[in-house]
């Protein structure tokens, strides 16, 4: 038998008595009931409640309605719903709760019968959003629920029951998408009066129409788009995030064991200088002394230093490790090259079949040249900017790599002739007005505007065509310095994301997962220009790395990667935020940007950045298995098991770093040198 079991109590904090507030005449209770009713596949629906007293509500409007009820537990949720499939005797289990009274029985009847086609022990439309939230639907077998009830030991498996099934790797879990993907990030779910108020409209608009279908309020709120103003702001899955929070301590973490690399930091110091290749790799970023210094090997998501210690690594070098370290696909292709040589004496093949797909999937794109690092493609664009326009002039915002004509502009400009730092000019990020008054400060003179297209902060509306009609009229060429959106924001880049089609556009990172290629792309009259600069080095047409994009762009395009990576992302996004909250820490802990490049901000008691902040928070996540920067740089690798492990290691040191920064002197509780920023330059 099939059995749904709607999870009801009245005792929710962020709107009591929630689940029979009243929706077009009825409880809303009562229609999470009928709609699910619709279902084809479900053979009886039951409310299971609490025995607390402030639940007999429940139970007497269940026995008004003619609805079948069962009462237990009410901390222990997993029991309760045990309980009650045992008692209705179920082999499936459809589990939803009732605060989704836009549940769509046709939506219900897709997930059972995806669970039944693939033989799974848990299915879900959860796992990846592609519905709106409110339509959630879990499937699962008894034997998964019973297995949960008697292992299952942490707060959360037991208050939110499908916590042990879902993220438990010896059960079969399948996905459940939904073909119209307009409403993935739509809020349908009652938590707050803004969600209750918006389920009225919804009734209200389309109450000619009994018992609804979602894509009929889709199509309602594609006619009332203002509707969808009423509520988007909250986080999802909030109380989830509390009940993580609550069953976390505080305390400090043991130190690692790090002689290892200790050892060969010391040794380095004295061969390299910084005893790193990159600044942003190297000891001074992390606190030294608890925190490794050099990494010997990597899978997925996950890395060991040297001295064997285990993390999930949320830098991945910088980013470009889309689907994540040692990608098997990827290194069997770039393998299969390198048997037949890799660098060669005249242009391979791979040069023209790569070329041609970027210009396939990239706007911009009808010409390319590749390099090996986003350094090579920014300076090449410039140089072939200047070189096109017949002017010197640069105007910059973002990071743009270590060559001389943009790095001359930060405050790491040692060694940058005088003259070619004042040719660059950077500008702030959603201020056409400050764009507007460089160019015509210099008017005639710039040959480019080039820009990160979207780092941590969405551009205001019309603010990039803006950009691209103001460099239009003053003669310069716009380049978007894709580097690190490239790929990340999805296949045609942010250009696409967002309909702005640029000049010409530089690609790295995230298009070898690891190999070293990148690559300026550009309209075919600019791109030319390629052919009389100098733009040339003996690794540019290394084709291993050439077959490991293409395999990159391969996966990319015929996977779910993109979504995996968007859908984890976010929940790590918003349950950094939601923690914070609940340590009383958001106004100096917030989580930005992008859920697939997110960027954590550290801030002192007076809202200004804070080094000793970023550097508590670094130290207390590295000795607890968790390796980061500033950013959360998401792989199709970070699944729902580490993005979970991660969340759990934030919840008890952010419960433990509320302690600490309520203390006149936090500082004492560093355990080593603290974080040295290279510079700021977002």
């Amino acid at each position: 038998m099939i059995l749904a079991i709607i999870q009801a109590r009245m005792g929710s904090s962020r709107l009591p008595a929630k689940v029979l507030q009243e929706i077009a005449g009825q409880p809303m209770l009562w229609h999470v009931v009928r709609r699910a009713e619709k279902s084809k596949q479900i053979n009886k629906v039951v409310v299971a409640t609490s025995v607390d007293v402030a639940d007999d509500a429940i139970a007497r409007f269940c026995e008004r309605e003619s609805i079948a009820c069962f009462r237990g537990s009410e901390a222990d949720v997993l029991d309760r719903f045990y309980k009650a499939a045992k008692d209705f005797r179920s082999e499936t289990v459809v589990r939803i709760t009732a605060d989704c009274p836009l549940i769509d029985g046709e939506v219900i009847d897709k997930v059972i019968e995806k669970f039944q086609a693939e033989g799974a022990d848990y299915a879900s439309n959860t796992l990846i959003y592609t519905y709106p939230d409110g339509l959630d639907t879990e499937v699962f077998t008894f034997d998964a629920l019973e297995d949960a009830w008697q292992n299952a030991t942490k707060l959360t498996e037991r208050e939110h029951v499908t916590p042990y099934i879902r993220l438990n790797e010896k059960f079969k879990t399948v996905n459940v998408g939904a073909e119209d993907t307009r409403g993935k990030a739509l809020r349908w779910t009652v938590d707050e009066s803004a969600d209750l108020r918006f389920i009225r409209e919804i009734y209200a608009g389309l109450a000619d129409k009994p018992f609804f279908g979602w894509l009929d309020v889709l199509e309602f709120l594609r006619q009332n788009p203002d509707l969808i103003k009423i509520n988007q702001k909250a986080i999802m899955n909030e109380g989830y995030y509390k009940t993580l929070y609550m069953q976390a301590e505080a305390g400090v973490a043991p130190k690692l064991k790090l002689e290892k690399s200790e050892a060969l930091l010391n040794r380095a110091k004295d061969l390299i200088p910084g005893a790193s290749q990159t600044f942003s790799k190297g000891y001074t970023q992390y606190v030294r002394g608890a925190a490794p210094v050099f990494l010997e090997r990597g899978a997925g998501c996950r890395v060991w230093d040297v001295d064997g210690n285990e993390y999930i690594d949320y830098v991945q070098s910088l980013l470009p490790n889309i689907l994540g370290y040692a990608n098997e696909e990827v290194n069997a292709a770039a393998f299969a090259q390198l048997q037949e040589g890799h660098s060669f004496s005249l242009p391979h093949p791979l040069e023209v079949e790569l070329a041609e797909k970027l210009i396939e999937i990239i706007p911009c794109a009808e010409m390319v040249r590749f390099g090996k690092n986003g350094s090579d493609a920014t300076a090449g664009a410039v140089r072939a900017a200047r070189a096109f326009t017949g002017r010197e002039r640069i105007a910059c915002c973002g990071y743009h790599g270590w060559q001389d004509w943009f790095i001359g502009s930060t405050t790491r400009n040692a060694g940058v002739p005088q003259g070619v730092r004042d040719l660059t000019h950077p500008f702030p990020y959603n201020d056409l007005n400050a764009l507007e008054n460089l160019l015509e400060s210099h008017e005639g003179e710039f040959a480019a505007v080039i820009m990160e297209p979207v780092n941590f902060v969405e551009p205001q509306d019309g603010f990039l065509q803006d950009v691209k009609t103001l460099a239009q009229r003053h003669g310069a060429l716009l380049i978007f310095d894709e580097i690190c959106t490239g790929f990340h924001f999805g296949m045609g880049g942010a250009q696409k994301k967002y309909n702005v089609t640029p000049d010409m556009a530089c690609f790295g990172k995230a298009m070898g997962n690891g190999f070293p290629i990148a690559c300026v792309v550009g309209q075919r009259d600019v791109m030319k220009t390629f052919g009389e600069i100098f733009f040339s080095f003996t690794f540019g047409g290394e084709v291993a790395s050439m077959a490991a994009a293409l395999k990159v762009l391969e996966i990319l395009e015929t996977t779910d990667a993109l979504e995996r990576i968007n859908e984890n992302g976010k929940r790590l996004q918003d349950g950094f935020n939601a923690l914070a909250k609940e340590a009383g820490l958001s106004e100096r802990f917030g989580c930005v940007g992008s859920p697939v490049w997110s960027l954590m901000k550290f801030r002192d008691a007076e809202g200004k950045d804070s080094v000793l902040e970023r550097s508590l928070f670094s130290q207390e996540v590295v000795k607890r298995g968790i390796l980061t920067l500033v950013t959360h740089n998401m792989t199709a690798a970070h699944d729902g098991f580490s993005t979970e492990r991660t969340l759990e290691v934030y919840s008890g040191v952010f419960k433990t770093l509320s302690n600490w920064l309520s203390d006149a002197n936090p500082a004492k509780y560093l355990e080593g040198e603290m974080i040295q920023p290279v510079f700021k330059v977002r």
